[in-house]
């Protein structure tokens, strides 16, 4: 999924299933933060940008947990087990066999692990953790049958023409961004006909369903899906991106919503075009310091339920 979905269709689904403005606000900035959260949130000067192993604070160092790459160092396992693999791909039900082979990364739609995480972080009352385990179910939708790893099952186009797929078989890298572009139509050719069609935005809708059956049943209040999903099924099968983004304004009556990546962490960290990355003033209240924290714990849980893998 991209920000159209991660953030906007998020902030009107928990709007619709009962939260109030400000708290669905922060939940779907989080949700979007999750991919924005990497190495180009500070900028270098002199050479490639780096996420930082550490921001200094009055009492010692602060370490932030990254969930999101966009460098070379993909290609690290460790990046690939702690990143892609928690926030990004999360392992499903393996219940999806590619040309006769099962396996136990895969992401599967709203899989029991997917639930678990979002149920676990809704009883937190946490918004920043709700936000971070949002964008991970909806990604169980747009990245099903991929895994976060570097390997052969994540090739589509490698197996029938080796030259065509030059990225490295990492996530849907082979596909580029189809699998997250709502109003895309594409064929994911690991799969025989009929099955290899995907239609985003019907996928889409289906990870609008659950979503907002998740964030109804931890409120408790709210409308029902049935009463709004003409309103989110119009908003998904709009024509393009911008089209979406003025459809969920016009529906939540916010014509000024608006995501602006820089504002947690410019408010948070100073420093971040230097070497030396300082903490600003009331850091432990800062937005970017409760998501770090909150995605500490995302991590933690994950981890510990992938542990039987």
């Amino acid at each position: 999924m991209e920000k159209d979905f991660h953030f906007y269709v998020t902030y009107a689904l928990a709007e619709r299933a009962g939260f109030d403005p400000g708290t669905a606000h922060t939940m779907a900035y989080a949700s979007q933060y999750v991919d924005d959260n990497n190495e180009g949130q500070y900028p270098k000067k002199d050479g490639p940008s780096q996420f930082p192993a550490a921001i200094r604070v009055r009492d010692g160092l602060f370490r932030p947990v990254m969930t999101q790459s966009l460098s070379v160092k993909s290609l690290v396992y460790e990046i690939q087990k702690f990143v892609y693999v928690p926030f990004h791909f999360l392992p499903g039900d393996n219940n999806r066999p590619i040309k006769g082979r099962y396996n136990r990364y895969s992401t599967t739609p709203g899989s029991e692990n997917a639930t678990a995480v979002m149920r676990e972080a809704l009883g937190s009352g946490d918004p920043y953790r709700v936000g971070i385990a949002l964008h991970t179910f909806a990604d169980t939708w747009s990245h099903q049958n991929f895994t976060g790893y570097e390997e052969d099952w994540n090739a589509v186009f490698s197996w029938r023409n080796p030259f065509r797929a030059l990225a490295p078989n990492i996530g849907h890298a082979d596909v580029g961004h189809l699998p997250d572009e709502i109003s895309t139509v594409w064929n994911d050719y690991r799969f025989e006909k009929p099955y290899r069609r995907r239609e985003n935005q019907k996928i889409a809708l289906e990870a609008c369903k659950r979503i907002f059956q998740e964030l109804r049943r931890a409120t408790g209040s709210g409308t029902y899906w049935t009463h709004v999903r003409a309103d989110f099924a119009r908003i998904i099968r709009a024509r393009d991106y911008d089209e979406r983004v003025e459809a969920v304004r016009d529906y939540v009556g916010r014509p000024d919503l608006r995501y602006e990546k820089d504002a947690w962490v410019g408010e948070a960290v100073h420093g971040r075009e230097n070497e030396v990355l300082e903490a600003a003033d009331r850091f432990e209240e800062t937005h970017w310091y409760r998501f770090q924290m909150a995605a500490r714990e995302h991590l933690a849980l994950v981890m510990n339920l992938l542990k039987r893998l």
